[in-house]
C-alpha cells in the first residue's frame, strides 16, 4: 500500500508525534485530546453505525459509480504546519464565531419549509436528519426576518367544541342579518350658500334634451266605424255651440239700463270735480315780461369746464370728398384677380 506524507504513522516524524519533551515551544499543540478518551468511543460508535445504516439505505452501490468515487490524484488530508521553517513572524489568530450579516440569514432556509422536512424525518425515522433539521429551525427561528415577520413555532390545533344549541340558534341567527341586502342611505342634501350651484342640478341641465317625436297613425276606415251607431248624447255634444258676440255693440249710442239708474258715491262726485290750481304757482310759472333776464343770471360766472362744454362740436363730413378725382395708394397697389378681370370685360367681347 502507498504511504502518504501527510499519514500519522509510526513511519513518520511530525511535530503533532513528538513528546511535550522534545517538541520545541513555537510548536505547541491546541485542542489536544485527552489521554482517557475511550470515555467516548461507546457514542462514536452508535453514531457511526447510525450512519452506515443510513448510508446502506439511502445510496445505491454502483459499479460504475464506485470507479468514479475513486480520485484520479490522491492528495493528503490537512495538516497544520509548524511557523518555524518561516523567515517572517506569523501571528495565529483564533477564529472568531460567524457573524449574522444579512447575506447569511437570507440564505437560511424557511422556517415553513424546515417544519415540513422536520415532520417528514420524524414519520420515517430519521433521528439524525431530525437533530440537523432542529438547528436550523433554531437559527431560522433567530434571524432577523423570522422576528420581522413574528413566526412562532407551530402548535396543535385545538380541537373546537361542538355548539350547544343556544349558540347555534345565534349563529343561524346572525347569518340570517347578514344575508339581508344592504340598504343604501340616502345622501343629504347640502346646505347652498349665497352664490353657490349644485353640481347635481348643473350635469343635469348639461344633457342633450330628448325630444320624442309623435309618430300619428294613418287613418284607415275600420269594419266596426262602418256598422258603428251614434247615441244620442254624442249627435247633440257634435251639434256646433253658437255664442252671440259680446265684443261688438249693435247699437253705441244706446245707454245701458243701469247707466241711468245709477247713483254715484260722494268721493266719485269729489274726484269728478276738476282740479283747482293755486294762484301763487301760476304766478311763478308765468312771467310779466318773457324776454327779461334775471339779475342772478347776469352776475354767474361760467367755469373751465362749462366754458368747454359751450364751444360748438366739430363734426366732419366723411361722405363728401375733397378730391373725388384721387386714387388711394392701397388701390395703386391692387392686383386684380382673374375672375375681376374676367368681369372687367364688356359683354359680348
Amino acid at each position: 500500500m502507498k504511504r502518504l506524507k501527510c499519514d500519522l504513522s509510526p513511519e513518520l516524524t511530525t511535530n503533532l508525534k513528538l513528546a511535550d519533551s522534545v517538541r520545541p515551544e513555537c510548536c505547541p499543540v491546541r485542542n489536544r485530546i485527552p489521554y482517557d478518551a475511550q470515555c467516548f468511543i461507546k457514542d462514536i460508535s452508535k453514531e457511526l453505525n447510525e450512519l452506515y445504516k443510513r448510508h446502506d439505505k439511502h445510496f445505491v452501490k454502483s459499479k460504475r459509480i464506485m470507479e468514479l468515487a475513486q480520485p484520479l490524484h490522491p492528495k493528503c488530508r490537512f495538516m497544520p504546519k509548524c511557523a518555524c521553517p518561516f523567515k517572517k513572524t506569523i501571528e495565529i489568530v483564533p477564529a472568531d464565531p460567524p457573524s449574522n450579516t444579512r447575506t447569511e440569514q437570507l440564505a437560511l432556509p424557511t422556517v415553513r419549509r424546515l417544519l415540513y422536512r422536520r415532520q417528514h424525518a420524524m414519520d420515517i425515522g430519521d433521528r439524525i436528519g431530525e437533530s440537523i433539521l432542529n438547528r436550523w429551525l433554531r437559527y431560522s427561528y433567530m434571524s432577523l426576518y423570522s422576528r420581522l415577520g413574528n413566526l412562532q413555532p407551530m402548535k396543535k390545533p385545538v380541537k373546537k367544541k361542538k355548539p350547544n344549541p343556544k349558540e347555534t340558534k345565534k349563529q343561524a341567527a346572525y347569518i340570517e342579518k347578514l344575508a339581508k341586502p344592504k340598504v343604501e342611505l340616502e345622501p343629504e342634501t347640502p346646505v347652498r350658500k349665497a352664490g353657490d350651484y349644485s353640481v347635481k342640478r348643473l350635469k343635469k341641465l348639461a344633457r342633450p334634451k330628448v325630444v320624442e317625436e309623435i309618430v300619428k297613425t294613418e287613418w284607415e276606415l275600420t269594419p266596426g266605424m262602418k256598422a258603428y251607431k251614434a247615441s244620442d248624447r254624442i249627435k247633440e255634444m257634435a251639434e256646433p255651440v253658437s255664442r252671440p258676440n259680446v265684443h261688438t255693440n249693435e247699437e253705441p249710442e244706446k245707454v245701458s239700463p243701469n247707466a241711468l239708474t245709477y247713483k254715484p258715491s260722494d268721493r266719485i262726485k269729489e274726484m269728478a270735480q276738476p282740479l283747482a290750481k293755486n294762484e301763487a304757482n301760476l304766478a311763478g310759472d308765468v312771467k310779466d315780461d318773457p324776454f327779461s333776464i334775471s339779475p342772478n343770471a347776469l352776475k354767474y360766472k361760467p367755469s373751465t369746464r362749462i366754458k368747454e362744454l359751450a364751444e360748438p362740436k366739430e363734426f366732419e363730413n366723411t361722405h363728401i370728398r375733397e378730391n373725388p378725382f384721387a386714387i388711394s395708394p392701397a388701390a395703386l397697389k391692387a392686383k386684380a384677380s382673374p375672375r375681376l378681370i374676367e368681369l372687367a370685360k364688356p359683354k359680348g367681347s
